[in-house]
């Protein structure tokens, strides 16, 4: 299965808009690390959220691979 839109991606991975995403996330990640530290926790609450968002970056690629798995509950291709 094709992503919608016209864009690329290896069989079942993850399209070229989802790859620049995985991108934004590590070079945020490295310039937030780069700011002085406020709160202990700071770190550590940003990682958990950039992993929620990784997993559902990757749950797309999942879908397209096993979609009678991984369901699309909006009804729009992906």
């Amino acid at each position: 299965m094709e992503p919608a839109n016209g864009q690329t991606a290896t069989e079942y991975g993850l399209t070229d808009a989802e790859l620049a995403l995985f991108k934004f996330f590590r070079e945020f990640w490295e310039a937030f690390n780069a700011l002085p530290q406020l709160h202990p926790a700071d770190a550590h609450e940003v990682a958990f959220h950039l992993h929620a968002l990784s997993r559902i970056i990757g749950m797309r690629a999942a879908h397209r691979a096993n979609p009678d798995v991984v369901p699309n509950r909006s009804g729009t291709p992906i």
